[in-house]
């Protein structure tokens, strides 16, 4: 696909002088398809992401639509009401806020921040199980640093913008630097989804037990809410797994059952849960494991520094069911991060709890916890998408070489990561 240009009139065009969101559609060049290991069934759907995403992803324009700023509202009205609701004391929370324990919060922060060179690594092996030959070289030796940096513009584009938009982005940007198919990046996402959904699910259903034992077993309103809610996740973990089971055995058989207009869909979801693991299951669930083990970590240091943690009640079982069922809310769409949405269920689970200081203490652990998950995403990755090359400007051209038969290699204009093909372009342009 050539470079996006601007017509005289300054409008953008696609390699093949298609408008974005014209009749015309992009298409790959040969050495396009030959650079990504694209199979035949792969090019178009390719082709129509090329098409599609650029527009999709343009965070600076998305912080500004009207869908981005009702969001927004509807976070703050919900909070406005649960605050209202509760009887929260804001005068007595900040008074719990001032007398936290400023070593715990910080090592509540490096508890959380620890984790992101974890994701970079497993993100790292399913783009290499997803792809072959160079371009797995290619994955294995692009840098720790410049990848970490395009996982952490996709996660600062989850809190600004509704509806999971980070996890396009990063494809976005994955095809752009590292000139993998943003299809098969997709599918490593969505590899992530599987890989986190086959740990979250019995981490959170162990913590809840260990949570709320005492009130199981005591009967009343409270236990039977209780045995309800765990019942109704053990039934989504056995329908999530049941599910992946029919993908992982079934193949592509279900497409014949399956409307044409979710062919795609589902080749990215079984892409996703059968390509990239290769034999790296169990090391991925391992680091999987891991992750959400510092994130229950992450909150056990909160509650140490507001010295809300109580032996029988309030302990790490507890910070892991808060730290895995706020994840869990982060994934709805409606708000940016699960804003309005988080806040709330934290400071209902530790009221349940009875914890020490009452909803107010509740309301500081809920303040601190997403200064941590929320806050510093938002301004750390503010400042990286404002500074970092990763979203402003297109890869250096690589050098052209000959191959061994003597012939020419891609050039910059062939889909490699320093191609600025149509995405390249469309995203300096988009920023």
């Amino acid at each position: 696909m050539a470079e996006l240009k601007p017509d005289s009139g300054g409008a953008r065009k696609g390699g093949n002088g298609a408008m974005p969101g014209s009749d015309e559609h992009v298409h790959l060049t040969p050495d396009e398809v030959r650079a990504m290991d694209l199979a035949p069934t792969e090019v178009a759907e390719e082709e129509q992401l090329e098409e599609e995403v650029p527009q999709q992803v343009a965070i600076g324009k998305r912080l500004g639509d009207w869908r981005t700023l009702a969001s927004f509202g509807i976070a703050v009205v919900i909070l406005v009401f649960a605050i209202a609701k509760s009887g929260i004391d804001p005068a007595k929370t900040w008074q719990t806020l001032r007398h936290a324990n400023i070593l715990f919060f910080l090592l509540a922060f490096v508890s959380y921040y620890i984790s992101f060179p974890i994701r970079t690594h497993r993100w790292r092996r399913l783009m290499h199980n997803a792809n072959h030959g160079a371009l797995q070289q290619k994955i294995d030796h692009y840098p720790t640093w410049d990848l970490t940096q395009i996982l952490y513009l996709s996660w600062f584009a989850n809190v600004v913008v509704p509806a999971k938009l980070g996890d396009v982005y990063r494809a976005f940007l994955a095809r752009r630097w590292l000139g993998v198919s943003m299809s098969r990046s997709v599918g490593t996402v969505l590899a992530e989804r599987i890989l986190d959904l086959v740990v979250l699910f019995p981490l959170l259903l162990a913590a809840a037990f260990l949570t709320f034992q005492s009130r199981l077993f005591s009967g009343g309103d409270s236990g039977s809410r209780i045995v309800l809610a765990l019942g109704f996740g053990l039934v989504l973990a056995l329908v999530a797994g049941g599910f992946l089971l029919v993908i992982w055995r079934a193949g592509d058989s279900v497409l014949r059952v399956l409307p044409h207009r979710f062919h795609d869909i589902y080749n990215h979801f079984r892409h996703g849960a059968v390509s990239s693991f290769g034999h790296e299951a169990p090391s991925l669930v391992g680091q999987t494991i891991v992750i959400w083990l510092l994130e229950g970590a992450r909150l056990t240091c909160i509650l140490a520094s507001l010295n809300v943690l109580e032996g029988g009640r309030i302990g790490p079982s507890a910070a892991v069911f808060l730290a895995l069922g706020s994840s869990v809310l982060t994934t709805l769409p409606l708000t940016p991060g699960g804003l309005g949405f988080v806040e709330p269920f934290i400071i209902a689970v530790l009221v349940l709890l009875s914890v020490p200081g009452g909803k107010e203490a509740g309301a500081a652990v809920a303040v601190l916890d997403r200064v941590i998950s929320y806050l510093s995403i938002a301004v750390f990755g503010f400042l990286l998408y404002a500074l970092s090359d990763k979203a402003r400007s297109a890869p250096p051209a690589p050098v052209k070489q000959a191959d061994d038969d003597g012939s020419s290699g891609p050039t910059p204009t062939s889909g490699g990561p320093g191609a600025k093909t149509g995405t390249g372009a469309a995203l300096a342009r988009a920023h």
